[in-house]
């Protein structure tokens, strides 16, 4: 299975489209990624299931 998501891109949560993450690590089916603007730059991690891609304008 292929990541849909490539490390460094910008994806936003399907829960909440206004939160934009990047992408750091794909590791056995897991994103792992970091709010952008969070000044500690914890790490989140979310199936690809509760991502969605930001289109580029």
């Amino acid at each position: 299975m292929e990541n849909k998501h490539l490390v460094g891109s910008v994806v936003s949560l399907l829960t909440d489209p206004r939160k934009r993450l990047t992408v750091n690590k794909y590791l056995k089916r897991i994103y792992y990624c970091e709010e952008i603007g969070d000044g500690d730059k914890k790490m989140l991690s979310f199936f690809e299931r509760e991502l969605i891609p930001i289109p580029l304008n």
